[in-house]
């Protein structure tokens, strides 16, 4: 019986959202379950994991991936001191299961769990695996992944299951309004989107605030900029750096656009809503045009190319939206249609077998 979970790592808000909705599923099955999250001293995990109600510990560490020489030489030598803290906190807390999430302080937890023979498992919802996940694989028991392409990289540790999301994003209703201005939400990952938060600003002066109404989610570093953009135009709208309580904005959305991650697209499909996606462009893989497509190929969504699109275009195609109501509502059928309500479930299985084959350190 799984009665404590560590889950290790971060990397992206997407990441850490996907615990979370574990970690209330097995809180549903037994309020008693424990649950920690070990992240990077300046992660984004800081930032979210305290706020929705968890535990977190950190420990220091950084990349070796995309960083110059230096960073990585610095990251190298913390990675001893990273690991033994990493075992203190594992030993300490004694875990049924760790789950490695990506994002560089999974490294050293996973290693530590696999020193004391503690048994670990990986979520992987990309196409191709982040470059933690690739080194940790050598250490975890499993590997939970969303594509079919994504299990030749761990072989018969692999099980499909699907990306999991909060339940309540399931249960909202897929509801369109039918009146009044068109209901907005702009998101670009935890952290914002620069290429679609420049494109909003360069489509203001051709929206008209009474026929569409915008929360806007910047990330910290545009805030001020884009903020500046709307009131420059006299254009009313609701503007944030961070949102904490997503399903809650979803529940009075029409319309979302946003970039098109593993997460991000299952949310919306397990909300059924219709969406505008924008592939970031050098995603690993391209497996954000992946993402993306799979929704666009059952007209759940519209595909925008980011270095093809310039404000004005945007404006119109949102203006056009938000006169066709009707189009609106069979889009967001057909993306609750992709919504894959299971895959919590499939991973706590996932998580039961593996806890059951660990033996204690």
């Amino acid at each position: 019986m799984i009665d404590r979970v560590l889950f290790a790592g971060g990397g992206t808000g997407g990441h850490i959202y996907m615990a979370v909705a574990l970690a209330k599923e097995l809180k549903k099955h037994r309020l008693e379950t424990e649950i920690l999250f070990v992240g990077a001293k300046r992660g984004i995990e800081k930032n979210i994991v305290p706020g929705l109600g968890f535990r977190l510990q950190t420990i220091t560490i950084g990349g070796l991936k995309g960083v110059g020489p230096l960073r990585a030489a610095l990251t190298l030598l913390q990675f001893p001191r990273s690991l033994l803290a990493s075992g203190r906190i594992v030993k300490e807390f004694s875990p049924s299961i760790i789950v490695g999430l990506g994002g560089y302080s999974a490294g050293p937890v996973m290693l530590a769990a696999k020193i004391l023979g503690l048994p670990s498992l990986l979520i992987e919802p990309n196409v191709l695996p982040g470059f933690t996940n690739r080194i940790v694989a050598l250490w975890a028991d499993g590997a939970a992944v969303a594509f079919e392409e994504t299990a030749q990289w761990f072989g018969k540790k692999a099980r499909l299951t699907g990306v999991p999301v909060r339940p309540e994003f399931q249960h909202i209703s897929s509801e369109i309004s039918s009146e009044g201005p068109l209901r907005l939400l702009i998101v670009g990952g935890s952290q914002g989107s620069r290429a679609i938060n420049r494109l909003i600003c360069e489509a203001l002066p051709v929206l008209s605030p009474g026929e569409i109404s915008v929360v806007h989610q910047t990330g910290l570093a545009d805030y001020i900029y884009v903020k500046e953009a709307y009131e420059k135009e006299g254009f009313e709208a609701e503007v944030i750096d961070f949102i904490q309580d997503m399903p809650a904005y979803f529940s009075r959305t029409d319309l979302i656009l946003s970039r098109a991650g593993a997460l991000t697209v299952a949310e919306i499909a397990a909300a059924g809503r219709p969406a505008i996606l924008i592939p970031l462009t050098h995603a690993a893989a391209d497996h954000q045009r992946k993402n993306a497509q799979a929704l666009a190929e059952k007209q759940a969504a519209l595909v925008l190319e980011e270095k093809q699109t310039t404000g004005q275009e945007l404006a119109r195609l949102l203006l056009e939206l938000a006169s066709e109501r009707t189009r609106l509502r069979r889009m967001a059928q057909a993306s609750s249609q992709l919504a894959e309500p299971a895959s919590r479930q499939k991973i706590l299985e996932f998580m039961e077998e593996l806890a059951g084959k660990g033996f204690p350190a």
